[in-house]
């Protein structure tokens, strides 16, 4: 296990990282929100920006770089796709090299201002899930119609963070598109929850391995068997790149 003296210095540049990162969200957002009347390229250009900026700081900061495997399965238009949420940071990096990215949030998350209105400027699928099978049915038209421009529809079929090691049952929203569009699913695995796991204030220096599977092609699948190839797929890749080391680091055999 890590010194006692060890961890206080992860801690301490895990603080100096909080600072400029949430500065230049603010400023991100606030563009995003005086750029609404642009075009769409002008204010992902902003989006683009913000990444590359979160990650140079986590690089600098925490010593916490990535490596990128599979980019030649990444299809040329639109499609899904699927990946475990164990961390913010595939929440930041995954729209760095699958790009550009279209989020499908929870509408009230829209109505917090600044961040809501970032979403609204990126054109995010904001749903309401209190309406049953109608959002159902608003979410695959407004997904084909992002995908049909070319956008890249991205699901965490868990529904939430979930820690390394542990899982939460796949729901079938993003397979029922698959199949009901016809666009593939790009399934990626990470190991990023080893290095930023959910709800730690440490970010452990290191290297998050990521690798992105080849598309699953809906044609001739039902959900079930769609959604089925894609937790096999994330949670044994997930499986062979986890770090035993870094998971003793965060308290996990």
């Amino acid at each position: 296990m890590p010194s006692p003296m060890y961890k206080l210095w992860l801690v301490i540049r895990s603080t100096l990282f909080w600072p400029p990162f949430l500065l230049i969200t603010l400023t991100s957002g606030l563009f995003l929100c005086l750029l609404m009347i642009f075009p769409f390229s002008v204010r992902i250009a902003v989006v683009r920006l913000w990444i590359n900026l979160s990650l140079g700081l986590l690089h600098v900061i925490c010593g916490l770089k990535y490596v990128v495997e599979g980019t030649e399965n990444i299809p040329d238009n639109g499609f899904i796709v699927m990946s475990k949420h164990s961390s913010t940071w595939e929440a930041i990096a995954l729209q760095k090299f699958l790009d550009p990215m279209i989020w499908v949030v929870k509408r009230e998350l829209t109505w917090i201002p600044i961040f809501g209105w970032g979403l609204i400027a990126v054109n995010a699928i904001a749903l309401d899930r209190g309406t049953g099978r109608k959002a159902i049915n608003q979410l695959i038209e407004k997904s084909k119609k992002r995908m049909d421009e070319g956008r890249i529809l991205m699901l965490f079929p868990e529904g939430t963070r979930v820690m390394p090691k542990q899982q939460k049952p796949f729901k079938m929203g993003g397979a029922i598109i698959s199949q009901r569009t016809g666009y593939a699913v790009l399934p990626v695995a990470h190991n990023a929850g080893e290095y930023w796991p959910r709800h730690s204030w440490i970010k452990w220096p290191g290297t998050i391995r990521v690798v992105i599977g080849k598309p699953i092609d809906p044609e001739g699948k039902e959900p079930a068997e769609i959604i089925g190839l894609v937790k096999d797929w994330i949670v044994s890749t997930g499986e062979d790149i986890s770090d035993p080391q870094q998971l003793k680091n965060i308290g996990i055999s």
